[in-house]
Formats: structure tokens, C-alpha cells, sequence
């Protein structure tokens, strides 16, 4: 399911003439700004952190560009928390809350993605992925995303299966346009999603229509 990052135009014949555009009802891409974290456990395991924490979100948007026009781009990736380890990922997402208030944003980010990889079960509550909450056009959407990480995430390429990690992000940008779980178990938002890569038809409609909402002030 995960993309090239560039498309590359071909021409197949001296006489047709082509585009990189489609047509000219193309759907207009929703461009997100990100503001990439990584806690002290994250950064310990990997010199590399910084790439890896950018391929992850890359290879995420990779998906979201394909399926719904939506690019998710880093702004920046930074070490947080400096030394401080929280090994539950409901702790995390409060003091992230906390630390990165909305008010307080310079306006160069909509969404904050935080990337640990303390050794908690992601069966535990304490270990799962989340966000702050559902997002919608009426309140607006998610700005706060704590993700997981197990093994040092490496991009296999096109063409290759995602890995956990980043389904498991796929799934919390889900939430964060308005997706909820369902009970469908082929869905990626059920709420044991394992390695499951589509959306049900419903959230799929919602994604759809928030992908232009703005994010919570």
C-alpha cells in the first residue's frame, strides 16, 4: 500500500501527447504540517533517530496521498521529552498537552506526532497508540498523536508492506480526520487493527469529508 513519493510521467508514444495531471478535476491536496517528536527512549536506541522518525511520518503520508490527497509534512523533528521517561502512553499524551499548549503554537505546525519506544506492551493501555480525541469540523481536528515504536523502523521501498508502526499511525491519523473504530475486523480502524491497510467504506466517506477542516485552536 505504500507509495512512491514522486509520480514520474512517461511518454509511451511520439504521437500522444500527455500530462502528469489528471484530467482537469484532479482532487486538490490538503497539505499537513507536523511537528515530530521523540522521547529519550526513542533517540537511545537509534543514532540514526531523526531519519527514522522522519521516515515513519513519510512512509505514512506515502498511504494518505494515495488514498485521500493528503500530505503530511515535518516541519521539524526535535528530542522531547529532554530526559524525563514516561513509559505510559496516556502520561505522554497529557504532558504533551501540557508542555504544547494550542495557544502557544508559533503557527508553523497543525499536528504534533510524539514517537516513543518504551518498552510497554502495546496490549496494555499504557502501551497503546492515541490521540487526544475524535476529530471533526465542528470542534476541529486532533492536534495531539502519541505513537509506539518496537524494532528501528528502516523504508523498504514501494511496493513493500508497511510495517506495524506505521499502520499503527495510519490508524491515529485516522482518528485525528474523524475516523472511529467500528467492529468490521477486515477494517484498519478496528481496534485491534494488527496489519490490516484498508479503511472501511463509512470511515473512509468520513476522511474524506473532513480532510479540509481545520485544526482545533
Amino acid at each position: 500500500m505504500i507509495t512512491p513519493r514522486r509520480t514520474i510521467c512517461f511518454i509511451l508514444s511520439a504521437f500522444v501527447l500527455g500530462s502528469c495531471s489528471i484530467g482537469g478535476n484532479e482532487v486538490p491536496e490538503r497539505r499537513v504540517r507536523v511537528k515530530v517528536l521523540a522521547d529519550v527512549s526513542f533517540r537511545a536506541r537509534n543514532p540514526g533517530w531523526v531519519e527514522e522518525a522522519r521516515g515513519i511520518l513519510e512512509a505514512t503520508s506515502d498511504y494518505y496521498e494515495r488514498e485521500f490527497r493528503i500530505r503530511f509534512t515535518p516541519e521539524s523533528v526535535s528530542a522531547w521529552p529532554e530526559t524525563e521517561r514516561i513509559d505510559s502512553t496516556p502520561a505522554l499524551l497529557a504532558k504533551l498537552q501540557r508542555d504544547f499548549p494550542p495557544g502557544a503554537s508559533p503557527g508553523n505546525y497543525d499536528l504534533i506526532v510524539s514517537f516513543t519506544a518504551e518498552n510497554t506492551s502495546r496490549y496494555l493501555t499504557a502501551g497503546r497508540a492515541r490521540v487526544d480525541r475524535i476529530g471533526d469540523c465542528a470542534a476541529g481536528l486532533s492536534r495531539y498523536v502519541v505513537v509506539p515504536v518496537g524494532k528501528i523502523f528502516r523504508d523498504r521501498g514501494a511496493g513493500a508492506e508497511p510495517e506495524f508502526e506505521v499502520i499503527a499511525l495510519i490508524h491515529e491519523l485516522g482518528h485525528v480526520f474523524g475516523a472511529e473504530h467500528v467492529q468490521d475486523t477486515s477494517s484498519l480502524m478496528h481496534e485491534h487493527f494488527g496489519y490490516r491497510t484498508e479503511f472501511d467504506a463509512k470511515n473512509r466517506s468520513i476522511i474524506q469529508k473532513n480532510r479540509f477542516c481545520p485544526f482545533a485552536k
